[in-house]
């Protein structure tokens, strides 16, 4: 997921969400969703199919920012696309094996790049510099694309999923109900949380704190030092949570309900 500075005064005491709108059910299998606000539109991730089998039926679309869908197809016939990122006006979709970079202005996939080994890339993130971040869950694997060279950072981790790129440091969320912050410079890991199953999207709030999704249907808000309060569970309705994102000038929050196939928005209020 991507992240960027965002205001350092927003204070949440006790955070709650309120519904705002939810898209048609046309976003097949959506996995993830992103906004960004120089095109002032969200795309969304549409695997359409088995999330571990390659079809060549994959799609991404562009939702605005009151939940219609405005293009279904924008980008269509790829893999399975999953995670996303943006940096200096190009997507980066996890697509399987491969990170595609998509120009924003024309629609074009102008590069793909074949991460060896991975199999399934699930989430992505970048850092200040430009640098792609990504999660294989399948094999276990924390992954770097920097300046077109790539690098495996961890090759043994437990179901890695969602994973956020912060201050020198990547917060990954784990199949063992973990949310933990990989320092980049010392090979060093310190826990952030424990207790969220699935751990699949991770965003920051502002103020230090985080919202985590469940895959399951749950949104945690986190606090800097690891204090967790539910937020949403929809398990009992069987709509699920995948990648979400956070638009903090509009404190909505976005919600793939894959299996549901469609993008709900909340608000996050005090």
């Amino acid at each position: 997921m991507f992240t960027k500075k965002v205001a350092s005064n927003i204070s949440f005491k006790n955070p709650k969400l309120e519904f705002l709108w939810e898209t048609d059910s046309l976003l097949t299998d959506i996995e993830s969703a992103i906004y960004d606000d120089k095109s002032n539109t969200i795309y969304t991730t549409n695997i359409n199919g088995h999330w571990l089998k390659k079809n060549g039926k994959g799609f991404i679309s562009k939702v605005n920012l009151e939940g219609k869908i405005t293009n279904l197809k924008w980008i269509n016939n790829i893999e399975g696309p999953t995670g996303t990122a943006i940096y200096n006006n190009k997507l980066y979709v996890a697509d399987f094996d491969k990170v595609l970079k998509i120009n924003i202005s024309t629609g074009e996939i102008e590069k793909s790049c074949l991460i060896k080994g991975t199999e399934r890339i699930n989430d992505l993130t970048v850092s200040n510099n430009g640098a792609i971040y990504g999660t294989a869950t399948k094999t276990g694997k924390l992954f770097a694309i920097n300046n077109g060279k790539t690098t495996i950072l961890n090759n043994n981790l437990n179901w890695p999923n969602g994973v956020l790129f912060e201050n020198g440091k990547l917060l990954v969320g784990l199949g063992d109900k973990t949310v933990s912050f990989f320092d980049l410079k010392n090979q060093t890991q310190k826990l952030l949380t424990n207790g969220i199953s699935n751990p699949d999207g991770i965003v920051p709030i502002g103020n230090g704190d985080y919202l985590i999704s469940s895959w399951e249907g749950m949104i945690h808000y986190v606090t800097k030092d690891g204090k967790k309060t539910l937020l949403l569970d929809t398990r009992k309705e069987k709509i699920n949570a995948a990648d979400i994102t956070y638009i903090p000038s509009k404190k909505m929050v976005l919600v793939p309900a894959m299996l549901q196939n469609k993008l709900m928005a909340y608000k996050l209020i005090d």
